[in-house]
């Protein structure tokens, strides 16, 4: 470069385009031969060095010149040549070389210039001198773009706290010892870590492995040689939480204002407990242990790091630009409840990183079914940022709090949820920087609660509405219809037919009903104003198990069921948005299949039949035939429309006991089935989804009549069609209709008993779906699954909260590694159908699909000649990718007349194509899969028992005689070529192709039974009758060359062996007939002696005041979730550190 040339294009802003183009061209002249001294260093021309300061480094010079701008005295030629020589004598500094990790030496006072901002962000001049390898990377970036012409967005170095997190990344890539290359030191410690969740191994026998390991390694490894040191490198990635002392009666935490109290401010209870060694007059001791404590997991920090993963970083912003828009809503994104909060709050919805979240909450006993008492309460949060296959993930939800036991929080939840809220508010109102590893950014993060999912009786605990007493619908709240019964000694709910249309018959029906006609409106829930209004109406309890609860008399003749004010209004959306809390239809699937299994066969203490039920109905002079008739010191019930017989409740069980479902669909079924006594007992709450929306129809219509069973199918398709995965506002809208049809159908059958509060709510769940979306993301499965991981972290039993929260930073730990690191954990290794998958993904054609399975068993046999041009041909055929092809070779034949066309096509086909396709590989017009296909498999086929496509299980029929699962069923759907008929049939021989390339495809040959066109109901060994069902007789039928699908097939017993069932769903069977009769004919009724009415009525107890149900809030212990367990007594120690009860 000429000493005397224009230089003022230096003095330009240096991200303008005129400084970077003469940039170009400066560096690719500076530092040549000519310019470097002995040893080869070159003055730096930069407004810091001023060509005093020699680099042996070119790219340090170029980085100081980008960041800091060109000399005066160097733009102003006072300094004569590119290198400066007359002035640059005495410093060398040797500067740095390629590594990154190396910082680069400079002066002190060296920082970025102001118009190098826009590459650096705001506060980028104080980041660099922390981090100057995060800043070496960035300028290499930046200056990489320059030399060479390239558009590279620098992006932004990261925050602060990002930059310490990236730094710990990079320390978590060193060697496990000098030389290693298969593991690195956080490697190392994931895999012990795993090995120690996966096998149980307790912490001493992980110390000592340590300290061999640290022994025998070569010397200068980083092995931690204890196991707080291996702790504390998890807790330097910021895996770790906080401990909050409470008060022993929940009414404070010590926290914030709180913080150094030594007793509570409400109650004055003391925040420590009385030590072994701590004297009665309470003499000081060294250390002191709190009665309880909550463990916080900070939720900014965890927000904040799943920006910093680049693939989960674009994984939460899928809701903003993946999203399909085809009015079908198969993610919360789809629903009106979020396109709500899009319209409310613009700026949130702008950002599509904002995070909005769901809050479960649900208590377990973590020492399973046994004698002990014991809640513990976890709160999780789930980010719905995320795409259907992974919101759901347990690895990526948040857990926040573990709220600690014997008991239940109750309403006073609400005390343990205030460092939550406080963060919630955090994002909502300010926000927090965070770095975007996606895009290289910083941006201001917010979050949004959309709701609450939670079973019943936490509902109450949440919202602070009471689901007990007479306004126990949240819902229709104080418009709730209720009846004390007297004798029952319980409240019901009925009053349905509110809600059918103004005209619909059965308004004014008296006699079926409760001999009232029926003129009012259905009532219309709270909005979140009107919820705020009521809160003023009323005086606000004090939280805490020993505050007064009580209310003045006329308090008790309250209009509402308020038992608090929710902290959740404390969040400034919260009363704006349309779903606040979410009715769990997992739990109200459960008891309403458990109530109807449970009056059918007469279960004790399921049943909702029986004498106090019948004494009821006599009180309220409904159903006159149904009253208990009393003759000669006996009495005698009546046969109801539902009763079943000896011989009816053995063919419900054996139905029950001989299902044979899906690999993975339900538990073992039979387990639960008692055939001699015929009972049922031990379901677990999917077993009583399957049994509701599956089993139920196909067994009842065979032992109920038509009454009964016309309900309780429609029963069934209503939560059959509620819980698909995905929905339509139309659908539903006739769902909304059909179940309010449904429960009044229910209420002209059932006694009064029937209708406890989970046999009302279903009428609220389909407009509840119309607001929230899919229940699948609303319901409590995933919840309870949760619940089952952190049971299993329990392994010091005197301690679960302690343990609990360590096995939960382990597993934090591992989905760490998974995501941020190369480190082969649990959470990102294959399932176990693909453990031994042959195949690649498909990355090609579609023919060529996932596949897996045994190689032990299986044949190898040889196919050839027509056989095999014929699956050729069907293969082809099958393929999306080659119809072009068939329709050209169809034309082409055509030309040569129609007749025989199909036949010819089938048998010239195959080799057409081969050549066809032979040639365009040729021209490289063609894929190599493509021409793999044309070139057809290997005449060697292996015949197969059993293998996974897609992840779905299938088995030829002859190997799972003697298993209790079935996967041989399978069932093509009709189409035009087919007529629109149905194909059902099992799976006799499974048939693997290899073509070239390794890639496979499996054929099913089937035996396929005997159907008549789609148009009839009747057939050789089918029917269909008026419910929809369909039966086929298996001993009938026919073979054909059609491709397979998953059949969920189930037996019926009522007839014979030889017959299988499916469902077809009826939406409304359209009748709207009187009832007068409730009693069955062809059954006996039940009798006994007279001193049981006598008891009965005696012990009939009035309606209470409805304050007594205030204090069963306080208790709501949730007893669903059971599990087998070992009995292991509570310890009576002194609770210390969690570190002593790490699993």
């Amino acid at each position: 470069m000429a000493s005397h040339e224009d230089r003022s294009w230096m003095r330009l802003p240096r991200h303008s385009e005129v400084w970077k183009e003469n940039f170009r061209t400066f560096i690719q002249n500076f530092g040549t031969s000519s310019s470097r001294r002995a040893g080869g260093s070159v003055a730096c021309p930069c407004a810091i060095c001023q060509c005093m300061i020699r680099h042996s480094d070119v790219f340090t010079i170029q980085l100081h010149l980008v960041t800091r701008g060109f000399a005066d005295c160097f733009i102003n030629n006072e300094l004569e040549g590119p290198t400066c020589s007359s002035s640059a004598e005495g410093r060398v500094n040797h500067g740095v070389g390629p590594d990154l990790n190396t910082g680069i030496t400079e002066p002190e006072d060296a920082q970025p210039t102001a118009d190098a901002a826009p590459y650096f962000g705001e506060d980028d001049d104080e980041d660099a001198s922390d981090n100057p390898a995060a800043t070496n990377t960035l300028i290499r970036n930046i200056i990489s773009g320059y030399i060479h012409g390239e558009s590279i967005d620098a992006g932004e170095e990261p925050n602060k706290d990002a930059e310490i997190f990236l730094k710990l990344l990079e320390e978590a890539k060193k060697e496990l010892y000098p030389g290693c290359k298969d593991a690195t030191k956080v490697s190392f410690i994931v895999q012990l870590f795993q090995i120690k969740c996966l096998y149980g191994i307790s912490n001493s026998a992980l110390e000592a492995i340590l300290n061999l390991f640290s022994k025998v390694l070569p010397e200068g490894h980083c092995i931690p040689d204890s196991l707080d040191k291996v702790k504390r490198v998890v807790r330097d990635l910021g895996l770790d939480y906080i401990k909050i002392h409470a008060c022993k009666n929940d009414c404070v935490l010590f926290f914030k204002e709180n913080a150094k109290l030594e007793t509570c401010p409400v109650c004055g209870e003391s925040r420590w407990r009385l030590a072994d060694n701590e004297a009665a007059d309470g003499a000081t001791v060294k250390k002191r242990f709190p009665v309880k404590i909550l463990r916080y997991f900070p939720l900014i920090p965890r927000l904040q790091r799943m920006y910093m993963s680049k693939q989960l970083s674009v994984d939460l912003q899928w809701h903003k630009k993946e999203l399909v828009n085809d009015r079908k809503m198969r993610h919360p994104a789809d629903s009106p409840a979020w396109k709500h909060v899009d319209k409310e709050y613009k700026l949130f919805a702008e950002e599509g990183r904002n995070i909005r979240l769901g809050l479960a909450s649900d208590g377990f006993n973590p020492f399973g079914m046994q004698n002990v008492t014991y809640s513990i309460w976890p709160v999780m949060l789930i980010p719905y940022n995320l795409p259907p296959w992974l919101c759901q993930k347990q690895s990526n939800w948040l857990l926040s709090m573990l709220i600690p036991g014997p008991k239940s929080p109750g309403m006073d939840i609400d005390v343990y949820l205030r460092p939550l809220i406080l963060e919630l508010k955090e994002l909502w109102e300010t926000g927090v920087p965070t770095w975007d590893a996606a895009t290289r950014k910083n941006f201001k993060l917010h979050a949004l609660l959309l709701w609450t999912i939670n079973d019943f009786p936490a509902y109450a605990m949440l919202s602070g509405w009471s689901t007990k007493g007479k306004f126990a619908c949240p819902y229709c709240h104080k418009d709730t219809e209720y009846l004390w019964l007297k004798h029952g000694k319980k409240h019901c709910y009925m009053g349905h037919r509110r809600f059918l249309p103004s005209d619909h018959p059965w308004r004014n029906n008296k006699v079926s009903f409760n001999n009232d006609v029926e003129t009012r409106e259905a009532p219309v829930p709270l909005t979140g104003a009107q919820v705020l209004q009521q809160y003023e109406s009323f005086e606000q309890v004090m939280l805490g198990k020993n505050a007064s609860k009580k209310r003045k008399r006329d308090e008790d003749q309250r209009w509402h069921n308020w038992r608090k004010k929710s902290i959740f209004f404390e969040l400034p959306y919260w009363s704006s948005l349309l779903i606040r809390h979410n009715l769990d239809v997992m739990h109200i699937e459960k008891n309403i299949c458990e109530s109807i299994l449970g009056t059918l066969l007469e279960l004790a203490g399921k049943c909702k039949d029986g004498e106090k039920s019948r004494l009821d109905m006599e009180h309220l002079q409904i159903r006159p035939d149904q009253h208990p008739v009393i003759e000669n010191d006996k009495y005698i019930l009546p046969p109801a429309l539902y009763k079943l017989d000896k011989k009816d409740k053995e063919m419900l069980c054996e139905f029950l006991y001989g299902v044979k479902m899906p690999d993975g669909v339900s538990s073992n079924i039979r387990r639960c089935v008692d055939l001699k006594s015929s009972k049922v007992s031990g379901l677990k709450t999917h077993d009583y989804h399957l049994i509701l929306q599956k089993l139920l129809p196909l067994v009842v219509r065979r032992i109920l009549p038509e009454q009964v069973v016309i309900a309780l199918i429609q029963l069934s398709n209503f939560f059959d069609a509620l819980c698909s995965k995905e929905l339509v506002e139309a659908e539903l809208d006739k769902l909304s209709i059909s179940i309010r049809e449904t429960v009044c159908r229910l209420e002209m059958l059932f006694p009064p008993s029937f209708f406890d509060i989970m046999m009302h709510l279903p009428v609220h769940l389909a407009e509840e779906a119309k607001l929230g979306g899919p229940v699948c993301y609303r319901w409590m499965y995933p919840v309870e699954r949760y619940l089952r991981t952190a049971k299993g972290y329990v392994r010091n039993k005197a301690y679960p909260e302690g343990s609990i929260a360590e096995g939960y930073i382990l597993e934090e730990c591992l989905t760490f590694c998974s995501r941020f690191l190369d480190v082969d954990t649990k959470l990102n290794r294959v399932d176990r159908h693909e453990s031994i998958a042959v195949n690649e993904p498909p990355s090609g054609l579609s023919i060529f699909a996932d596949m897996d399975y045994k190689r032990r068993g299986q044949t190898i046999d040889m196919i050839e000649g027509d056989e095999m041009r014929k699956m050729r041909h069907y293969i082809i055929s099958n393929c999306t990718e080659a119809s072009q092809w068939v329709d050209a070779h169809m034309e082409e034949l055509k030309k040569y007349g129609t007749r025989n066309l199909k036949k010819r096509h089938e048998e010239q086909f195959v080799r057409w194509f081969e050549g066809k396709i032979r040639a365009l590989y040729a021209k490289g017009e063609v894929s190599s899969e493509m021409f793999a296909l044309a070139q057809g498999p290997d005449d060697r086929a292996r015949t197969l028992h059993r293998c996974h496509i897609n992840n779905w299980l299938f088995r030829t029929v002859d190997i799972e005689k003697s298993l209790v699962t079935q996967n041989s069923g399978v069932l093509v759907k009709g189409d035009g070529t087919t007529g629109n008929m149905n194909w059902y049939g099992v799976i006799k021989r499974m048939i693997s192709l290899e073509f070239p390339g390794q890639k496979e495809v499996i054929l099913f040959q089937c035996d396929w039974y005997d159907v008549p066109a789609a148009t009839s109901n009747r057939g050789r060994g089918y029917n269909k009758d008026q419910f929809g069902i369909i039966d086929i007789d298996t001993t009938r039928y026919s073979v054909i060359a059609l491709k397979p699908r998953d059949l969920f097939a189930m037996p019926e017993l009522e007839l014979e062996d030889s017959i299988d069932v499916g469902i077809e769903v009826i939406n409304s069977f359209g009748v709207h007939q009187d009832l007068t009769n409730w009693t069955r004919s062809d059954k006996e009724g039940t009798s006994g002696d007279v001193s049981v009415i006598a008891q009965v009525q005696t012990e009939a107890v009035d309606e209470p005041d409805d304050a007594v149900f205030d204090y069963d809030d306080e208790d709501d212990e949730d007893d669903t979730y059971v599990d087998d367990g070992v009995v292991a007594p509570v310890a009576s120690v002194v609770q210390g550190e969690d570190d002593d009860f790490f699993i």
